[in-house]
This record gives structure tokens, sequence and C-alpha cells, in this order.
């Protein structure tokens, strides 16, 4: 039977285990659009959600044809010899210090294509960037060596000097960073770049496995 790409998006939803506004808000879509959604979206609405979702098959989405995820992308792996290093400790969503014991050794790899070029994998606490990440996701962080290359209203965690770890969208002002929570219960915030001592890029955020 064929089905509407409304259907196999709230198909993918469900699947993924995640509600419609969150996999809007990934998508960078406003809310309500999928209740609203007649016909097909616009190639730009389809290329955010191919971006922000890179495991789903780009012709099962638009044409129905083949399976919903990639080849090989179905699932994360935990492995001890293939993948991006994770570790159990929490980085903090809120703006207070986090005092985990981080060990030196990672508890296992996480073998899963779409972020096999992160570096680390680790677990997201607190609710300011809810629904986009929600506390007891892990999250995939990609070390930002050079900051020219910050791309604002992008999802980074940030560390600063004094043990401050945060994750939040990114505005750059020059010579200092406005961070912006998803959750509007909570305000935005202001640091100047001189603290920040690491960033990383959110490259992706999964439920726990």
């Amino acid at each position: 039977m064929e089905t509407t790409v409304k259907e196999r998006i709230m198909s993918f939803i469900s699947t993924k285990g995640i509600s419609i506004r969150e996999f809007e808000k990934r998508s960078g879509l406003s809310n309500g659009y999928i209740k609203s959604l007649k016909g097909s979206p616009t190639v730009s609405r389809m290329s955010m959600i191919i971006r922000a979702f890179p495991e789903i098959n780009p012709k099962w989405l638009q044409f129905g044809e083949g399976d919903m995820f990639k080849e090989g992308e179905t699932q994360i792996v935990k492995s001890y010899t293939k993948g991006i290093p994770y570790f159990n400790v929490d980085f903090e969503m809120g703006y207070d210090e986090m005092f985990n014991d981080q060990t030196s050794n990672p508890e296992f790899l996480i073998d899963f294509k779409p972020y096999n070029k992160c570096d680390v994998w680790c677990n997201a606490r607190g609710n300011s960037m809810y629904p986009t990440i929600a506390s007891g996701d892990i999250i995939a962080l990609k070390e930002i060596k050079d900051t020219r290359y910050i791309i604002s209203n992008e999802i980074y965690a940030i560390v600063t000097d004094n043990g401050m770890r945060t994750i939040k969208r990114i505005i750059d002002k020059g010579d200092r960073y406005t961070l912006v929570p998803d959750n509007k219960e909570y305000p935005e915030q202001y640091i100047d770049k001189s603290v920040v001592t690491k960033l990383f890029l959110v490259v992706g955020a999964m439920k726990m496995f």
C-alpha cells in the first residue's frame, strides 16, 4: 500500500522514539509543520530533514522506495574494537560545574556510521536544550580546533577555564558568545571567548540504548 511523505515521516518518528516537536526542532522546521503538511515538503525542507537525520534513506522518505534506514545504519553497535569511544560521564547542560570522575579509558566504542567521524560520545544531562536534546540522551561530539569556523546557531558543547560545561546554541558576538537554550524556560547567557578552553560541535544526539 502506498504511503504519503507525511505518513512515512510519522513512521520514522515512531521508530526513533522521539516526539513530533523534537523531529521538527532538529530539522529546523516550524512548530506544527508536520501536522499541517499536505503533499511533499519543498526540496529545501526535505534537505533539512535528511541533514538532521543522516541515517534516513532519502529515496524511502521521498518516494517510499527501499527501507527506512540506509543500509548498515539502522542501529548503534557497541564494540571494543571499532568505533568512537563512549565515556559514561555527563556533559552538563545547565550552567553548573560538572564533578563527574573522568576516566581515561572509554567504557566501550560505538560503531554508528552516520557519526563515526566524531571524536567522542558522552551523556547529556539537564533540560535546557529540550526537546532537541533530552536529559539522558547520548551525544556525539567533534572537537573544534579553529574557532574561526564556528557556525552561528549550531549546537556546541563548551568547556570554560573554571570547569563549567554546557551545551547550547552559539551566536558569535565578536569577543563573546551568546549561549541560547532551546528550552525557553532557561535564559540566554553571555561568556567571553577568552574563558573557553574547549569547544565541540554536537554532531548528533540519541536515546541511550
